[in-house]
């Protein structure tokens, strides 16, 4: 069915001329897709950008759909978008451990005709986490600082599919991050800090099985060490 649109879509566009409409400003570009696991294994978000054609000054909306496997025959679903212009889609229930590739294909449809992009992945091969959330930071006697964080909220099973995490820390005037891990619990303690020092911390988290990549780093927690003893 999604197919058969496609096509009717694409044979009413290259009719256009005919109806005395002006040809089309420029050649269809071709979306530029991408797809993130951050929420594994519920769901795989999908993000797609498209440049303009000069002079247009028409909307263009999108068809998502994907299938299990490459091949061009093989039944596909909707890439579920919030409204046709969206340029980001979701793929719910993952299949998990699949050797057989997912295929995303995005049909841009432009008043002057489509282009459409295709991306493959494997969702354990694009899993990023989002950043740990809530780092907090503790001075504790005996010149040690206890860092704790949570999971990102984006992670929905994290007592079941565990991440680990990097913590790097400096101090104010370092020029660079020191850096421990991987840690598979939520805190640790930095020993040896400097007293009456700042020190700057970021924690990153990554799929415990080193599926996919690391998160980016969360937003930078500062805290000033006075105790002495």
């Amino acid at each position: 069915m999604i197919p058969r649109l496609i096509l009717t879509l694409a044979l009413w566009a290259s009719c256009s001329p005919c109806s005395g409409r002006e040809g089309p400003p420029a050649a269809p570009t071709h979306p530029r897709a991408r797809c993130r696991a951050v929420r594994y294994p519920v769901a795989v978000d999908c993000f797609w950008t498209l440049t303009p054609a000069a002079n247009s000054t028409r909307s263009t909306s999108f068809i998502a759909t994907y299938r299990l496997g490459v091949a061009a025959h093989g039944e596909s679903w909707p890439c579920l978008q919030q409204t046709p212009e969206a340029t980001s889609c979701t793929i719910p229930d993952v299949q998990m451990f699949s050797m057989v590739p997912y295929m995303l294909n995005v049909t841009a449809v432009h008043s002057w005709g489509v282009s459409s992009s295709f991306v493959p992945f494997i969702p354990e091969h694009i899993i990023k986490p989002d950043p740990p959330e809530s780092v907090h930071l503790s001075p504790l006697p005996g010149q040690q600082l206890r860092v704790q964080w949570e999971p990102p909220k984006s992670w929905p099973f994290p007592e079941i599919f565990s991440l680990k995490y990097r913590v790097r820390y400096k101090r104010h005037g370092a020029a660079r991050f020191r850096q421990v891990g991987p840690i598979e619990a939520t805190s640790f303690t930095l020993r040896a800090v400097r007293p009456q020092t700042r020190y700057y911390i970021q924690v990153a988290a990554q799929d415990l099985t080193d599926y996919g990549e690391s998160s980016d780093w969360s937003l930078p927690a500062s805290v000033l060490v006075t105790q002495g003893k």
